[in-house]
């Protein structure tokens, strides 16, 4: 094994630091990224609830549901 020279170990040691740094700011952002989406699903199942709620049996009967149909996806909570 070869011995290192002083120089060397801190280029070792910066580009871990830079490896660690890349990997917290990965992590980071894939939480963020988490989180903007399931906002965004739980804004996107109350905006098409909402509007299904308010069809009426003719265009529900047009698009294959029934009122029972509506009302079990109604009141499913937001985010599923």
């Amino acid at each position: 094994m070869k011995n290192c020279t002083s120089e060397e170990m801190n280029n070792l040691e910066n580009s871990q630091l830079d490896i660690n740094d890349c990997c917290k700011n990965a992590l980071a952002k894939l939480k963020e990224n988490t989180w903007k989406q399931r906002l965004a699903k739980i804004a996107h199942n109350w905006r098409t609830r909402s509007r299904l709620s308010r069809l009426d049996d003719a265009q529900l009967k047009d698009i294959g549901l029934t009122a029972a149909d509506v009302d079990q996806e109604v009141h499913k909570p937001l985010w599923k």
